[in-house]
């Protein structure tokens, strides 16, 4: 089996920084990589482009050696294997409802006897160190979002799925979901958040949260979540171009 970067580190308990690309551009891939991010989070529910960009983004993202997570628009079987078979280990599947949309999520995923994932790994078995039919379900991460408030009904039951490897926290829509607002310091939002993480390691699956700056995102490594994402590669463009305007500005 080729190297598995996301289970080697949740066994070894050290926190992966997860490069969430919204704007989806091969070369910002690869500066993400050059600036010492572990991993990326190609997002196709929010994010640019369709399977021509992509399959450009999972290339990029070999060629600079991060293991690839593809946030697929919705829950559609035909969106996962295509993901998969770009090269994507890991895909992540939004607004999960229940534990029925989480087991049909899995076996989109994974192959038979598991699952139901057509045959036709184009590009995901070029350069893979092993069988990748064989190896695969074990590879592959299945990553159902929780983010509604049926899903955080559920949890006992997504996580209990097996070939459920990871689940991604989404404060963002459930705070919505919980609360009625837009604020994911609210304190449903944290106890929602401290439940997922305990009942996740409880279960052996991996964990993900979306953060959305560096104050959320630094109590969050402290907790030991497996995979801390801070922000995205357009917020960052934005702040940063925000930044050096206000430097050059007139009386700055």
């Amino acid at each position: 089996m080729s190297r598995d970067l996301f289970r080697q580190a949740a066994k070894e308990r050290q926190t992966l920084f997860n490069a969430w690309l919204m704007l989806n551009n091969p070369l910002a891939l690869e500066l993400a990589g050059e600036a010492g991010w572990d991993c990326v989070t190609l997002d196709q529910q929010h994010g640019a482009g369709g399977n021509e960009t992509l399959l450009a983004c999972l290339t990029a993202a070999k060629a600079a050696g991060l293991p690839a997570i593809v946030r697929v628009a919705n829950n559609d079987p035909g969106l996962v294997g295509r993901a998969l078979d770009a090269g994507a280990q890991g895909i992540m599947c939004p607004l999960i409802n229940n534990v029925e949309e989480a087991e049909a999520f899995v076996r989109a995923v994974k192959y038979p006897p598991r699952g139901l994932r057509s045959w036709g790994p184009y590009r995901a078995k070029i350069g893979y160190s092993g069988d990748y039919f064989t190896e695969a379900n074990d590879f592959t991460i299945a990553c159902p979002q929780v983010e509604t408030k049926g899903a955080l009904d559920q949890l006992d039951e997504i996580l209990s799925l097996e070939g459920v490897d990871m689940v991604c926290f989404g404060p963002n829509d459930l705070s919505v979901a919980l609360t009625g607002r837009l604020d994911i310091w609210a304190k449903e939002v944290q106890e929602a958040m401290t439940e997922v993480l305990k009942k996740a390691r409880e279960k052996s699956v991996m964990t993900l949260i979306f953060c959305n700056d560096a104050d959320f995102a630094k109590p969050r490594i402290e907790e030991g979540w497996d995979i801390v994402a801070v922000g995205t590669d357009a917020g960052w463009l934005s702040s940063a171009a925000e930044a050096t305007r206000a430097a050059v500005s007139p009386g700055s």
